[in-house]
């Protein structure tokens, strides 16, 4: 391997990048080694075009090829020291509407759930806002009955945020500490106690329940988020809060929810009012 790629390694720990991150871009910049077949400080901008005009690469969807970017941009700037001229053309961003899931779907996905270790990840998942990644690795020392708030550590882009917790969600988390008496992680995994739960096993155990009750083909982790952003701005929330609940960087994100909701916007004056008659 080349020594370049562990210094990517390294250089992501300093800057408090993420674990995952850190794999990520380490694999992206192993690839463009694999590709130029010698020592990553004398690659040309001509290899780099070449390498992202290749059949692997192309076919990537457009997320995947800004992180191989993103990788190989910090590469250059802080291990090579140079500008990074790139000379290619990204896919058309697609924006889709995410997964709807109404309230009375969520009740009925809550309502017809057994087993209180999926229930309570559904309604805290729902019930917050957050993400899979951020509700599987809540410790019980971050959750304050109190403050009515929970601690999110490293959540997306390693950045930590409070989440509001409502009341109706604290006595579910009552209930479920009383069960499952957890100690260091709230929902830790069924194997090793002292590690927390997968994303993976929340997914699979969602998309079971869910496709036992009919909602498989608009349920999974993010579309309870989804739901948690809509049904909120429904109810009035402003978008700033909504932003910092979410953890959105950019209130522009926070804005796509106006863009799938049509009806909280204002949806213009009628022009052509009175001027036809029946």
């Amino acid at each position: 391997m080349d020594p370049l790629i562990e210094q990517v390694r390294v250089e992501i720990g300093y800057l408090g990048y993420s674990e995952s991150t850190a794999k990520s871009y380490c694999e992206h910049v192993q690839k463009l080694s694999r590709y130029i077949n010698k020592p990553l400080a004398q690659v040309t901008d001509e290899e780099l075009n070449a390498f992202f005009r290749t059949s692997a690469i192309r076919r990537l969807s457009r997320a995947s090829q800004k992180l191989q970017i993103n990788s190989i941009w910090f590469l250059f700037k802080h291990i090579l020291k140079r500008p990074l001229n790139l000379d290619i053309a990204l896919p058309k961003a697609k924006q889709q509407a995410p997964s709807y899931l109404s309230r009375e779907d969520v009740r009925h996905l809550v309502d017809s759930c057994q087993d209180m270790r999926l229930k309570t990840l559904i309604v805290l998942c729902y019930g917050c806002g957050l993400r899979a990644g951020e509700v599987v690795r809540i410790k019980v020392k971050d959750i304050s009955g109190e403050r009515h708030t929970i601690l999110i550590e490293h959540g997306k882009g390693d950045k930590s945020r409070y989440v509001v917790v409502p009341e109706s969600v604290l006595q579910l988390l009552r209930q479920y500490w009383r069960m499952y008496h957890p100690s260091t992680w709230l929902f830790y995994s069924r194997w090793v106690r002292d590690q927390a739960m997968s994303v993976s096993c929340f997914r699979k155990a969602l998309l079971k329940h869910a496709k036992a009750v009919g909602l498989e083909t608009r349920c999974h982790p993010h579309a309870l988020r989804h739901a948690y952003a809509t049904h909120q701005l429904e109810s009035g929330m402003p978008l700033h809060q909504l932003q910092h609940q979410l953890g959105h960087n950019n209130i522009k994100t926070t804005e796509a929810y106006l863009h799938w909701l049509p009806e909280l916007g204002h949806g213009g004056v009628d022009l052509l009012a009175n001027w036809f008659t029946s």
